[in-house]
């Protein structure tokens, strides 16, 4: 069966529609299908440049895979890694990635090799910066292996376990809408979900994340907005952050979905099946600072 690009909605995709039109367009629309290496060259290049990493996003990936890594162990019944040894893991994995982007392996196989967004731009990063990035990496698994938070996980009982970042999704008044939760737990009054960070907390994007897993879980596990528990953990600075929503807190963010989803809906041709309308109905960013950052800025009109 072919693969279809159906509408779905996630707080990426949102901040995605946010920052720039034409880089929604762009992501979600021109790069599908350029998986296929002999996909158009314009929609391989768009796929390529779609699938770059800046550092900061690339470490903190690593992070996550990292401690995904040890409590599958755990989970599995294995003792996880000692810290010291999951920290040369991490080091030699980002070597790696570091390794295949600079000789731009990612160029031929995007979703399977590393390619960072330093790397495609030449932009010119002293060795000590990369270093601190690595370093940044390790600082934050570190935490992760010395918290409490940790320390409470190994004493769970298999059956208290719920999901691991896994891909899932939840039904928002037909809208499907995409999570994935760090780690969930049971716990004696419902449901405990965290969410690993590993740069700057910016509040309202936490909040609307925290909230949608709030949603999911009452879906999920048929539970209301009040046995849910959500802690955000900054491995970068430490700071345990927990939240919760009540049913009044979660019909704004409901509300946010919707509008959200509705906004992204005016600019298709054909909503019934995801056809978006023409490249120039999505209007670049007004703010052209931001283009300095995105990962389409060579392939993007404005700038040709």
């Amino acid at each position: 069966m072919a693969v279809t690009n159906d509408f779905s909605w996630s707080k990426t995709r949102d901040e995605i529609f946010r920052d720039c039109l034409r880089k929604y367009y762009f992501h979600y629309y021109s790069a599908w299908g350029g998986w296929d290496p002999n996909a158009p060259p314009r929609t391989r290049q768009l796929y390529i440049l779609k699938n770059l990493q800046t550092r900061a996003t690339w470490a903190g990936n690593h992070v996550h895979r990292a401690i995904h890594t040890v409590l599958t162990e755990l989970h599995g019944g294995g003792e996880p890694p000692a810290p010291e040894m999951a920290a040369e893991q991490i080091l030699t994995a980002l070597r790696k990635d570091f390794r295949d982007s600079l000789a731009r392996r990612y160029q031929q196989y995007p979703r399977k090799a590393c390619g960072l967004f330093e790397h495609e731009y030449e932009l010119e990063i002293a060795d000590e910066q990369w270093k601190e990035t690595a370093d940044h990496a390790v600082q934050c698994l570190r935490t992760f292996f010395g918290a409490d938070i940790f320390s409470a996980i190994r004493q769970l009982p298999a059956d208290a376990w719920l999901e691991l970042e896994e891909l899932a999704s939840f039904t928002l008044d037909g809208i499907k809408v995409y999570v994935q939760l760090d780690f969930a737990q049971r716990t004696d009054n419902g449901v405990k979900i965290f969410d690993w960070k590993t740069g700057r907390r910016e509040a309202a994007h936490a909040e609307l994340q925290l909230a949608c897993y709030t949603l999911y879980a009452v879906e999920k596990w048929g539970i209301v907005p009040e046995q849910v528990q959500t802690v955000e953990f900054n491995l970068a600075s430490g700071v345990v952050t927990p939240r919760q929503f009540d049913a009044a807190g979660l019909e704004t963010m409901k509300d946010y979905i919707r509008d959200s989803a509705d906004e992204m809906s005016f600019l298709l041709e054909d909503a019934a099946n995801n056809q978006p309308q023409a490249e120039s109905a999505f209007e670049f960013a007004e703010d052209a600072a931001v283009c300095r950052h995105c990962n389409f800025l060579k392939a993007c009109p404005r700038w040709l």
